[in-house]
């Protein structure tokens, strides 16, 4: 009977014990066909973001209010950033008032929309569709962007 328990020990601690055969994953690395990590889409252009004012209208609410719609048409999601509205005209009267309104991080092909109230920078009695102004989406070029001409939007521009 001692003769069977100790064979049994042995086996069972001689299966423990044999080294298993060392498992290789990949044995040529060379042979693989991996691409260089880039940040370049399909296209060749750099995957940056671009973000853009939405639209050929601007969506006034009350008198000094504008609902400005931002959108990511890049490959890349954007930093959040600012969002100016610069008020150029009162009547006949040059300005250069600006507010500023955050735009929050955006995903390619993602849109979000911007309230922006000029209430502080207008006189009581002038309505913000009356005056001539221009709004521009990462105002402070936070963003490095496949196309940094389609940020801004003019309303009443003569």
């Amino acid at each position: 009977m001692k003769t069977i328990i100790c064979l049994v020990l042995i086996v069972i601690c001689a299966t423990q014990v044999t080294p298993a055969r060392k498992l290789t994953l990949i044995e040529n690395i060379d042979a693989i066909n991996v691409a260089p990590f880039s940040t370049a889409t399909s296209s060749g252009s750099p995957a940056l973001p671009d973000l853009i004012v939405r639209g050929n209208e601007f969506e006034f609410v009350g008198n000094k209010i504008v609902n400005v719609y931002v959108s990511n048409n890049g490959t890349l999601s954007s930093r959040g950033c600012r969002l100016a509205l610069t008020v150029r005209k009162i009547g006949a009267s040059s300005v250069g008032r600006v507010v500023t309104a955050q735009i929050p991080r955006l995903q390619p092909g993602k849109y979000v929309k911007i309230v922006v109230d000029a209430t502080s920078i207008l006189p009581v009695n002038v309505n913000l569709k009356d005056t001539t102004f221009k709004v521009v989406a990462d105002s402070t070029s936070i963003n490095p962007e496949l196309n940094e001409d389609n940020n801004e939007k003019w309303h009443n521009l003569p």
